[in-house]
């Protein structure tokens, strides 16, 4: 070796140590055990269902569930809306069930049901590992649901029903300028056109609800709502009404009678029903009035107006103002289309310028009070869509708004005493409900458990 300066020996160790040090301190790129230092990067993604507009045909919503129990099967859930022309059989085929599922659950007991599925309805299935139907819901109202479930034996079918709660509900209106008709007042109220239909009936023998009217008017009522799951599905049976017209006071009692028959009756026990309806169309307004000396629209000379004309929409139902038999279903020139009918020996009422007559309408056929025979029309001599309507008594036309009509049956004594306790809850209601009114001078409404 030969001889060097001793800086560069000094500086040659310098270098040594520190290569040592750093050999010490950076990694390998081999780790002795790389297992315990993984990390994977792949991600497990959810199957995703495509839907496809297929002719506008409603696509199976799908679903995959599995429960929280390891020892259940993950199943598959699939809802589907019936459509138009739907059997079970289309619908299996649109969700690719096999046939052989659809034979073993028409196979079994109260599978009728399934047969006559209907169009809007909901069909919730699932299908098990092996992609056969495990169960299968049939919502065939918002009351009642079918249910099939397979078991070892086959498939078993149960029929539930959902609880529905009854509650009461009270309103009050009056007829005034900016709500001058019963409908009106009554949607102003928050009432259903069922329910403001069912008013109307209720009063229809006492009150004409296209002339009598007047401004200040005022009806209460209490009636049933129906929930199920907290929804409201359906209004139910008006329980009492009361309607103030031109400062008399009309009442309506639900009476269940002895027989079973709900009947509505006056607070003393009369029968609110008689032999003739006063409007034979509903939620109209008289455009002409009973009038022995009226100017014809039509023919400008004086004529009698023997009965009166309720003008309303073409179309809008006429129905019979009492039970009797049809004497004449024809058209003339001046009537156009119209009817006759009996009703025994003393009473005759007509119907003119009908723009066609109900299904089933002809000479012989019997009709019950409030069936519908007719539309009206503008049929004949007529200026506007209307019905004119005659009533006559032993021949003689007789002006409808006032003639004297025969009543229905009284409550008999012997249950009267049951009446007043089984409708004293009602009467107490309106009173209280009419009483809250008066001192608050506005509407009001309310609803209570039942």
């Amino acid at each position: 070796m030969g001889h060097y300066p001793r800086s560069n020996l000094r500086l040659a160790a310098l270098l040594a140590i520190g290569t040592l040090i750093l050999g010490v301190m950076v990694p390998t790129d081999k780790p002795e055990d790389s297992s315990d230092h993984t990390i994977s990067l792949a991600l497990e993604l959810e199957p995703v269902s495509s839907t496809a507009d297929n002719n506008n045909e409603a696509e199976p919503a799908v679903e995959n569930a599995t429960s929280q129990s390891d020892d259940t099967p993950e199943h598959t859930k699939l809802s589907y809306i019936i459509l138009q022309d739907d059997n079970l059989s289309a619908v299996f085929a649109k969700l690719n069930i096999p046939a052989r599922d659809l034979q073993e659950i028409l196979q079994a007991n109260g599978s009728d049901t399934l047969r006559r599925i209907v169009p809007g309805n909901l069909l919730n299935l699932t299908q098990n590992e092996a992609e056969q139907i495990h169960s299968l819901e049939y919502k065939i109202d918002p009351l009642t649901t079918l249910v099939a479930t397979r078991q070892t034996s086959g498939f078993v079918i149960e029929t539930l029903k959902k609880q529905v709660v009854i509650t009461t509900a009270n309103h009050t209106a009056s007829i005034s300028e900016e709500f001058p008709s019963l409908y009106k007042a009554g949607k102003q109220a928050g009432l259903s056109d069922n329910l403001i239909m069912e008013l109307a009936n209720l009063f229809q023998w006492d009150i004409s609800f296209a002339l009598d009217l007047r401004y200040g008017d005022r009806f209460s009522l209490v009636y049933q709502e129906h929930y199920v799951d907290g929804i409201k599905i359906k209004d139910g049976k008006i329980l009492a009404a009361e309607f103030s017209n031109s400062g008399k006071k009309y009442t309506a009692l639900l009476y269940q009678r002895d027989n079973g028959d709900n009947t509505y009756f006056s607070e003393n026990g009369k029968s609110l029903k008689k032999a003739f309806i006063r409007d034979p169309v509903h939620f109209s307004y008289v455009s002409s009035s009973f009038n022995l000396r009226r100017l014809h629209p039509i023919h400008k000379k004086v004529r009698p107006h023997r009965g009166i004309d309720y003008a309303a929409r073409k179309g809008t139902p006429v129905v019979a103002a009492g039970d009797g038999k049809i004497y004449q279903a024809s058209a003339n020139e001046a009537s156009g289309n119209f009817l006759v009918i009996n009703h025994g020996e003393q009473y005759v009422t007509k119907y003119l310028h009908l723009s066609r007559f109900a299904k089933g309408m002809r000479a012989g056929i019997k009709v019950k009070q409030g069936q519908k025979i007719g539309y009206v029309g503008s049929t004949g001599w007529a200026t506007g869509p209307h019905l004119h309507y005659e009533f006559l008594v032993s021949g003689v036309h007789r002006n409808p708004k006032t003639v004297g009509l025969p009543n229905a049956d009284p409550i008999p004594d012997a249950e009267l005493n049951t009446f007043r306790v089984q409708t004293s809850g009602y009467l107490r209601q309106l009173a209280a409900l009419n009483k809250q009114i008066d001192q608050s001078g506005l509407d009001a409404s309310s609803k209570t458990g039942e």
